[in-house]
């Protein structure tokens, strides 16, 4: 592999030369610059970007900050999707990933922590919005470039992108009652107090005001089992699920009502579960992309990415 030392002795220039011109350094000619360039094109030389990087003092890694999980969670497919999203959309930059998964908020403050100390990475994609954060507080106080895939709080109005989770509660609901005849869908959360839980249930709520029909809600966290509340609602005729996650854990206490199910988003996994039911693809890839653009493109405060309903 060439270096910048076989592009300075056979460009007949000096290393430091040879690195300005590659820089575009205006202190070098533009023949000497197209003299070097030329070179290093014939010797296909591959720029190192992580030492280039590591000089301003930084890395070229993109640091991904998950939600607090459990070590027994199951992954979450919208997660994968949003991943691959970003690395096709980091790859012309010739930026990596770097993952940061804790079970507790303590641990995942110190990972991002040490992201930053000993890896240099300063600049962050983190997948979910919460009130009181410590991750997206210590991002702030130390000033370092960051997006948040969702809807940020109103007392921290972070750079981000979204879909608009309220439009899409709605739009699932409304489906469920013009094209299944509803009249009596609930709407199922877990009760974390997510904020696209709380969006799409929002939307949810208008749209059973719209027809003029009484909004009906179960939590994970306050409701208890899902097949007893069920049974003493009788008058449920559908369900409009918060997530993917939620609705899997469901499933299997669901499957014995034949009703007809909206639920986000469009993964594989869900298309195997819901093959005939509404899914609402949220395009995790394509939010995944847009965050990338967002995060380096300073002049950008968010971007929001359309969602699809597929029958």
């Amino acid at each position: 592999m060439a270096t910048i030392k076989d592009i300075a002795q056979r460009a007949g220039v000096s290393v430091s030369t040879a690195s300005r011109a590659l820089n575009d350094n205006p202190r070098i000619s533009q023949a000497t610059r197209l003299k070097v360039k030329q070179v290093a094109s014939e010797l296909n030389y591959q720029p190192n970007y992580n030492a280039q990087n590591l000089t301003r003092g930084e890395s070229n890694m993109v640091g991904l900050v998950f939600p607090v999980t459990t070590v027994t969670a199951p992954a979450n497919p919208f997660h994968i999707d949003l991943m691959r999203g970003i690395s096709s959309a980091l790859k012309p930059l010739q930026y990596e990933m770097v993952v940061a998964i804790a079970p507790n908020p303590t641990e995942l403050l110190a990972s991002v922590k040490s992201m930053v100390t000993q890896s240099k990475v300063h600049n962050f994609l983190i997948f979910y919005t919460m009130a009181n954060d410590p991750v997206t507080a210590y991002l702030r106080k130390h000033q370092l470039n960051f997006v948040v895939i969702g809807h940020p709080t109103a007392q921290h109005p972070d750079r981000f992108v979204d879909n608009d989770n309220v439009k899409a509660g709605q739009a699932a609901t409304e489906r469920l009652i013009t094209r299944h005849g509803v009249q009596r869908p609930v709407f199922l959360d877990s009760g974390a107090n997510w904020t696209y839980e709380e969006a799409r249930r929002a939307g949810y709520r208008q749209c059973m005001t719209l027809y003029q029909l009484p909004a009906i809600t179960w939590s994970a966290s306050r409701d208890g089992d899902i097949r007893q509340f069920l049974d003493r609602h009788p008058e449920i005729d559908g369900i409009v699920c918060a997530d993917d996650i939620l609705y899997g854990q469901l499933n299997r206490h669901l499957q014995y009502y034949d009703l007809p199910i909206a639920c986000f988003n469009n993964s594989r996994l869900m298309g195997m579960l819901l093959d005939e039911s509404e899914r609402v693809d949220l395009q995790p890839r394509e939010l995944g992309q847009a965050g990338v653009e967002l995060l380096f493109n300073s002049r950008k405060h968010h971007q929001l990415v359309d969602f699809k309903i597929y029958d």
